[in-house]
């Protein structure tokens, strides 16, 4: 018997609608433990990580993968791991209750191939599996289709028909105010979870992501879309098996130290993300009109994304995963007199969704007002209320319909730019009036997205190819240069042109434009990035991992697996494994276009990087505090000269960014992805 894993995957072929059990080795999670890093080695195994094999094909792999300590330590998660719509890796990390009731169901993951010939959802209760029919949830939002779902699915100790109590056993004042009757059972428990999509991942929105319990996304890249395209609604779980953990008081000591630790950090327990809104302002790192700007002049404006207000004026309960202190998800209710918003039950937006569906939408300024950042805030707080009613909103629409909010943030933000400066009118989307501060216009295309009704169906590719799209509409290839997107994806809410993010991270991650994996330069930057990489292979939460601390890391790992000789070398082993794996993948999926080399997949960054300095805020004002490249990026020295250099930092080729024959031997993966590095290297160079 394994500890930490149970040795055992699902399979699910949705074609010949049969299942089967996939058993790796016991080396084979302990040199990638679950996750991020599992998911990559299966595509390599698979034959699925090539050219041939696009996202929407049946034969593409879609994943959901957990760790050695899912379910039993705070903050665990789990990964969406397959191929993403727009060609490169995808890996989407969620909390949540889901990813524990899998592991307590006996399984390590579930590995899905092929397509259903009509929409259903997985049922798994502990060993027995089932492919059940979906129709009566198809065409319906996330939130709807768990409450259905998470109804349908039954544990063996989940109903009781008779009483399990006798007044006897009762307290004397519980007895007489409610006596037992024989005939009154407990019903019908919900302790299923599911993992879902909404109507945008039926439609196969590039940006679509799968959910659970209403908020919680594996936002980014498309899995959801990979899910809409084998036809699958959902999987649903109800596990009794527990964790298999090898030192159980060894585990629980750990955690215990953990959670105190957790427990005395009164900003992010409370406010989580949202304690950060003073800091972007000081940093210019809030993500203004389509990051036309990275700071306001008047902090006032910003007050309505802070944590105290929201609790103040919309939260109704906070929760959160198994085990954890933080309680990151809380419960917002809008109050407005806008019919549309009134009433809507959100969750208390984080800090991506403060930026690129908050000030990037220009939902800060009052209506009826056309003030810039430079300006005084001409609102009140009755204003500041409203402008977070926006956010909640447009919030609880993404997370409803299954969307990554980051990048169709971007998408919508690059619209009402494109607006603003006349570039496009309100007849080439349809007659909405898309344009800064609009939540009606935006709940209407949001919507279209989703259901890639008229525009929505140009738009529901991503910000990238909304770019493309207008610039070939309009015969104006100038308005790519309005496009916030890195490797064609959306920029997150944290910029390159301010104090919090280097360029050469964004270029860097193996997750494209992603904001949690690094924010450093140099072999700063690669220890960063391997740390991530592993978090997201033991998938746990990236704030927790904060609070755990290395020894605690390793320790639990220890306790887990019974792996005593494990140490940190080879928790950051996992990530480096992670590092070449994913970068082989994003190279070697696009080498059938006859028009890509991995210089024009590294040159794809936002061009404002590189030109446009901001104008509002601290930042112009001081020099810089963190990069030397000061207001914009150095386009020449990024690319001739920190590229190159972190490249043969990694090990890989200085030239292109392939992992050298050398560097996949020393981590042992050489049998996995050699064969692919080895055809990239002889077709573009050592």
């Amino acid at each position: 018997m394994m500890y930490g894993a149970w040795g055992k995957i699902l399979r699910v072929d949705l074609t010949q609608e049969t299942t089967s059990v996939v058993e790796p080795e016991e080396e084979i999670y302990k040199k990638y433990l679950g996750g991020q890093a599992l998911g990559a080695y299966f595509m390599f195994k698979e034959g699925t990580a090539g050219p041939d094999v696009p996202a929407f094909d049946p034969r593409t792999l879609l994943h959901f993968l957990v760790g050695p300590v899912t379910g039993a330590s705070p903050g665990g998660r789990s990964c969406c791991a397959t191929k993403s719509p727009m060609s490169f890796n995808c890996a989407a990390l969620a909390g949540g209750l889901t990813p524990s009731e899998m592991k307590f169901a006996g399984w390590d993951g579930i590995q899905i191939v092929g397509k259903a010939s009509s929409p259903v959802y997985i049922a798994v209760v502990d060993d027995n599996v089932e492919i059940r029919d979906a129709s009566h949830v198809w065409g319906t939002d996330g939130e709807h289709t768990e409450l259905v779902l998470n109804k349908e699915v039954h544990g063996p100790y989940d109903y009781r028909a008779e009483s399990m109590l006798t007044t006897g056993e009762m307290p004397p004042l519980l007895a007489a105010k409610h006596p037992a009757d024989p005939n009154k059972g407990i019903g019908n428990k919900v302790l299923a979870r599911s993992w879902v999509i909404g109507r945008a991942g039926e439609n196969m929105v590039w940006n679509a992501a799968p959910m659970t319990e209403g908020a919680r996304a594996h936002g980014r890249a498309g899995g959801g879309a990979v899910m809409g395209s084998k036809n699958l609604k959902a999987i649903t779980w109800r596990g009794t098996m527990g964790h298999p953990l090898y030192d159980k008081q060894k585990f629980m000591d750990v955690c215990r130290a953990v959670r105190t630790k957790m427990a005395a950090q009164f900003s992010w327990r409370n406010y989580g993300t949202a304690t950060g809104w003073r800091n972007s302002m000081a940093t210019s790192c809030y993500p203004i009109r389509n990051w036309q700007e990275g700071s306001w002049e008047d902090p006032e404006a910003l007050v309505t994304i802070s944590g105290p207000f929201m609790r103040d004026s919309s939260w109704v309960k906070k929760q959160s995963c198994r085990g954890c202190a933080q309680k990151c998800l809380t419960t917002a209710k809008v109050n407005s007199k806008n019919p549309m918003m009134d009433g809507t039950i959100a969750d208390m937006p984080d800090w991506e969704a403060m930026g690129v569906l908050g000030g990037n939408l220009g939902f800060i300024k009052p209506d009826g007002t056309d003030y810039t950042p430079n300006d005084p805030y001409p609102g009140d707080v009755w204003d500041m209320h409203e402008a977070q009613n926006k956010l909640l909103r447009a919030t609880f629409i993404h997370d409803d319909l299954g969307i990554d909010y980051i990048d169709n943030g971007m998408n919508l933000s690059l619209v009402m730019e494109l607006m603003q400066r006349n570039l496009i009118t309100a007849a080439d989307i349809d007659g909405i009036n898309l344009v800064w501060g609009n939540i009606d216009a935006v709940n209407e295309m949001v919507y279209k997205i989703a259901t890639r009704d008229g525009i929505g169906d140009k738009l529901a590719n991503g910000a990238y190819e909304t770019g493309k799209y207008f610039a070939e509409l309009k015969g104006n290839p100038d308005i790519m240069n309005y496009v916030m997107t890195t490797h064609r994806y959306g920029q997150p809410a944290h910029t390159v042109r301010g104090g919090c993010k280097s360029a050469l991270s964004y270029l860097t991650t193996v997750k494209p434009n992603t904001h949690t994996e690094g924010s450093a330069e140099g072999e700063a930057l690669i220890n960063q990035q391997d740390a991530a990489y592993n978090s997201n292979s033991m998938v746990i939460c990236m704030f927790v991992r904060g609070t755990w601390g290395v020894d605690a890391i390793d320790a639990m790992t220890q306790a887990a697996t019974g792996w005593n000789d494990w140490d940190n070398d080879q928790t950051m082993a996992v990530g480096a494994r992670v590092a070449a794996l994913c970068r082989i993948i994003n190279l070697y999926t696009q080498t059938g276009d006859p028009a890509f080399t991995p210089a024009v997949w590294d040159g794809q960054a936002a061009p404002r990087w590189f030109r446009d300095p901001f104008t509002a805020g601290p930042w112009p004002k001081g020099t810089s505090i963190r990069y030397e490249d000061g207001l914009v990026v150095d386009k020449d020295k990024l690319y001739n000269e920190k590229l190159p250099a972190y490249w043969e930092a990694r090990g890989y080729s200085r030239n292109n960014g392939i992992p050298t024959a050398a560097k996949l031997e020393e981590l042992g993966i050489s049998d996995v992805c050699g064969s692919a590095a080895a055809e990239m290297r002889s077709k573009f160079g050592n």
